[in-house]
């Protein structure tokens, strides 16, 4: 399942908001960065899309409903449209409710829900956006709660929240409702099973082959050399146990087994997701299933969560490569991410006049940009020093060098020099000698006998 447009209304701080996840060529854009200040409504519009691509009987299931309206007005509407459709990859094995016999290409999907003033429940319908036989009761048809119902497959959505940590083994929940299993991380509801999967697929062996395909073969993990994610049985003791979901690392010359639970934060925000996607995948195709042909939209809450800047530069790029037909919508509050992108693939969000969001397209490339140019066009920081201490140490660096500084000037370097001594600041350099220059003779004057 891929976005192609979405509509929000009178959720929170979105009025008449429109965000489009097209391509060039109209075809469903496979990635989109939201960036924009605390408060702006990143993560709404995640729940947003979330609450579409599952109908309106499981969005009251997973949304906090009376918390979404815009409080700003009452009597107001909130809704949520959007249009899907789907990769063409497994077309032939996808069922699409209401329409009989399966079209020559995926159909457009449409969601409409909305809540009703002083209502606490979503209400809908979807559709199909055009019919290729003409048969115009598909109209009243409701393919997406049909597909959640049935649980059918290729209908592939899962989000995930910025609370993503790791299960022991065999503390994992079960998937008996695919669709809140892979979307209640982002509404805060459960946990992720994500490495758990070897302990609910029948074969651990190729879950966690592919993991490590896509963990340590690509290199999306740092420092790591293996994966190791065995399923029930063989534990002798409560260590044993701890030990059954293993990441290898190279320590210097050696190299070490440490339990997945005892990793970092940053190892485990990115493992719990990738992991978490492979393992839906394989439970919802009944089997293993090559990461270059995993389709679906997959959304995620700061993207970033816990990584090191060095990690962060390779992220988007290596994600690219490894589920490349996975169409992935998400936030970050980091520069380091943008360099692996393209323009269209950045959106930043603003405000309008009446304080409403507001989705403005990139106006550069990050890829061309430097990391100074990214900070200032995306992030409007047009310094980087934390405080003028900075900015004293770099105009003191200037005036010092100069051997032509005025008296003005070199009163400055003298009055910064103060500054940064009573600042605890010792620069370590000298200023050079200044070199004194006659006042030039002006036209008429005469030379001194």
């Amino acid at each position: 399942m891929y976005l192609l447009d979405i509509d929000i209304s009178g959720l929170k701080l979105l009025r008449d908001f429109r965000l489009s996840l097209r391509d060039a060529q109209g075809g469903p854009r496979m990635w989109t960065v939201l960036i924009g200040e605390n408060g702006l409504c990143k993560t709404s519009i995640l729940q947003a899309i979330a609450i579409a691509a599952s109908g309106y009987v499981r969005a009251n299931q997973l949304a906090d409903v009376p918390s979404l309206p815009d409080r700003r007005f009452t009597g107001r509407v909130t809704t949520i449209d959007a249009k899907f459709t789907f990769g063409a990859s497994q077309h032939t094995q996808r069922r699409y409710p209401g329409i009989h016999p399966r079209p020559e290409a995926p159909p457009v999907v449409c969601a409409n829900l909305h809540i009703a003033p002083g209502h606490s429940v979503f209400d809908g319908l979807s559709y199909y956006g055009h019919d290729p036989h003409g048969d115009e009761s598909l109209s009243s048809s409701t393919p997406i709660e049909e597909a959640r119902a049935l649980n059918l497959p290729q209908w592939f959505v899962a989000g995930y929240g910025t609370t993503r940590l790791l299960p022991r083994p065999f503390a994992s929940d079960k998937a008996e409702d695919p669709i809140l299993s892979r979307l209640n991380s982002l509404f805060d509801r459960g946990r992720i099973i994500g490495t758990g999967f070897a302990d609910l697929l029948e074969d651990p062996r190729e879950f966690a082959q592919a993991v490590r395909q896509a963990l340590v073969s690509s290199q999306l993990l740092p420092r790591t050399t293996d994966v190791e994610l065995r399923g029930r049985g063989g534990a002798k003791n409560p260590n044993d146990l701890v030990a059954k979901h293993s990441f290898e690392f190279k320590v210097g010359a050696e190299t070490l087994k440490l339990p997945a639970t005892w990793l970092s934060q940053g190892y485990q925000s990115t493992i719990a997701w990738v992991a978490d996607i492979i393992g839906q995948m394989f439970w919802e195709n009944g089997g293993p299933l090559p990461l270059s042909e995993m389709e679906g939209l997959v959304l995620i809450d700061e993207l970033d969560l816990h990584l090191h800047p060095k990690w962060q530069l390779g992220l988007i790029p290596t994600l690219k490569r490894v589920f490349p037909k996975l169409q992935c919508v998400v936030t970050t509050h980091s520069p380091m991410i943008l360099p692996g992108l393209s323009r269209e693939e950045v959106v930043i969000l603003g405000t309008d006049k009446e304080g409403n969001v507001v989705a403005q397209e990139s106006p550069e490339s990050p890829a061309l940009l430097t990391g100074s140019e990214i900070y200032r066009t995306f992030f409007g920081i047009d310094r980087l020093h934390p405080s003028d201490l900075g900015e004293d140490l770099q105009r003191y660096s200037f005036l010092i060098a100069d051997p032509l500084r005025s008296d003005e000037e070199d009163k400055e370097m003298h009055d910064i020099r103060e500054r940064l001594a009573a600042a605890g600041v010792d620069p370590g350099w000298e200023p050079v000698p200044r070199i004194y220059e006659p006042p030039e003779q002006t036209a008429g004057s005469e030379e001194p006998s």
